[in-house]
């Protein structure tokens, strides 16, 4: 009996780690990243064949996050640099966007996004309300999550002993205050981390990949008239409020509104 259970449970693990290695990016993944730099390598001296290389390799590293649901800060930062590569600049700060939410103290990611940025050729500045946004989230780029976590736990458990320990009768009456700030500095990082959570729960973060997508009052290109002079340019950000019948009702960064085609933005948040 006891062997026969044994040899079931070496089976199912052997089939566990052979799905295991089943779902691994490996071959396809080396492969997406060597086609990025042989296409680099091409635009560097102005090869016309660059263009087709990097388009491959935009390809592939799409399929590998499809395919094995691989979202890292890197292989976001390896498909925005193929886009910028191919002047795909609205799709460039949706991949740059994509890996900073994922960790906003990546250098390479956050300097990425800012040249991507600096490339939008119609600038919305933002409102107060975005302003404050970004202030609250400041933090973001500098200090790690999981360093805000430690900090919570270390400074709650710490305040939570000296309580404990007055509660007992244990050393001074001091306890109690430093317990008590203790646990009030505690929640500065529960705060931070709390501010980011509310910011990108729920988030409808979209960015324009369309060129020239002609910004409208209502959802029709018959009926409505523009809302700008100008187009909006592929890399301008901005907030889905609603769908309706094949058009999203944007909130830009400074608070205008408009609807434009659905297909003509993509969704920062997958």
């Amino acid at each position: 009996m006891m062997r026969s259970f044994l040899l079931a449970l070496v089976l199912v693990l052997g089939i566990f780690v052979t799905s295991v290695q089943a779902n691994q990016p490996g071959d396809d993944l080396q492969r997406a990243l060597d086609r990025l730099d042989e296409g680099t390598a091409l635009f560097e001296v102005h090869d016309p064949q660059s263009s087709m290389v990097l388009d491959e390799a935009a390809a592939l590293l799409r399929g590998v996050i499809q395919k094995y649901g691989v979202h890292s800060p890197g292989i976001y930062h390896a498909l925005g640099n193929a886009y910028i590569l191919r002047n795909d600049l609205g799709r460039a700060v949706l991949a740059y966007r994509q890996g900073e939410q994922l960790d906003p103290t990546d250098p390479r990611l956050r300097n990425s996004l800012k040249h991507a940025r600096s490339l939008v050729t119609v600038r919305v500045e933002p409102d107060t309300t975005n302003q404050i946004w970004s202030t609250l989230l400041l933090w973001r780029g500098y200090i790690p999550r999981t360093g805000l976590w430690y900090g919570f736990v270390l400074l709650f458990t710490l305040g939570w002993f000296a309580w404990s320990a007055r509660m007992l009768e244990f050393g001074s009456r001091r306890l109690r205050t430093v317990g008590t700030w203790l646990i009030a500095g505690s929640l500065i990082p529960a705060g931070m981390l709390g501010t980011e959570w509310a910011w990108l729960e729920g988030s409808t973060a979209a960015v324009i990949t369309a060129p020239h997508v002609i910004a409208r009052s209502g959802p029709d290109d018959t009926i409505y008239d523009p809302v700008f002079a100008d187009g909006l340019q592929p890399g301008v950000e901005a907030l889905i409020l609603e769908t309706r019948d094949g058009w999203n009702r944007l909130e830009l960064a400074d608070g205008s509104q408009c609807w434009v085609p659905a297909a003509s933005v993509e969704k920062v948040n997958r």
